[in-house]
């Protein structure tokens, strides 16, 4: 099955669960969880895999590989979320328009990043205690963030080591958005330069930050594990993840 067919990557995955690394620039982490998983017919992002829910599996992850701040967008099921997330250095922001579209939570997570140093209401934030004394790290103001990687709960084969690719790429051609393609097929996470911040905070519907492809196209970074092309939708696709 889907878990078995790489089993190099997630070993090395999870060997580097206690370390934390440091980025070229300040770039911050967005996980959009705000969806009521209609598909799967209970909360998907609360699914058991490898020992955890797969909402702090996607925030441990977006942690080791030195995202920061990691901004947790919750909406349905927030408590549980929050519950999920407890110990990890990451901050949570409701958005209690979830129902109205994507866009709504891409909007929330974004005008994080887009307020001013000092002038803005830090949001709640779960604590750090579960981070090991030695690895942990500051979280850093926001506002000073150079760019931003979008990234999903249900992307279970999202690893350090492609959020990594991602920075080191953006830090080296500095493009306006940038997306891993598997062959022809572009996929998530994707990474915002802080210049389109303030047309992601004037989304509309539920395309998410999609809708500004046309006008932005993504700069493609080929990535060679066709399991990032994997999400959890539906339970068919849980039982392959676990099968």
């Amino acid at each position: 099955m889907i878990e078995r067919s790489l089993n190099v990557l997630s070993i090395g995955l999870e060997l580097r669960l206690d370390q934390h690394n440091i980025l070229p620039f300040p770039i911050a982490g967005i996980i959009l969880a705000a969806g009521a998983a209609s598909r799967m017919g209970q909360p998907k992002l609360l699914l058991p895999w490898k020992g955890e829910a797969l909402i702090r599996h996607a925030a441990r992850t977006a942690l080791i590989a030195g995202l920061n701040p990691v901004i947790v967008v919750t909406g349905a099921g927030a408590v549980e979320i929050q519950t999920a997330l407890a110990g990890l250095s990451i901050q949570l922001v409701h958005n209690p328009d979830w129902k109205t579209g994507q866009s709504t939570s891409v909007r929330s997570g974004i005008q994080v990043l887009c307020s001013q140093p000092g002038n803005r209401a830090a949001p709640p934030r779960v604590g750090t205690g579960t981070i090991p004394q030695q690895t942990a790290v500051a979280v850093l103001e926001p506002a000073l963030s150079q760019a931003v990687i979008f990234l999903l709960g249900d992307q279970p084969f999202v690893s350090p080591e492609l959020i990594q690719a991602l920075a080191n790429t953006y830090v080296q051609t500095r493009p306006t958005i940038l997306a891993p393609f598997v062959g022809e097929k572009r996929t998530n996470p994707v990474l915002f330069d802080r210049s389109i911040f303030e047309a992601l905070c004037q989304l509309q519907g539920d395309a998410g930050a999609r809708s500004i492809f046309t006008q932005y196209p993504p700069t493609p970074m080929p990535w060679p594990d066709e399991r990032l092309l994997f999400d959890v939708d539906t339970p068919e696709d849980y039982r392959k993840l676990i099968g």
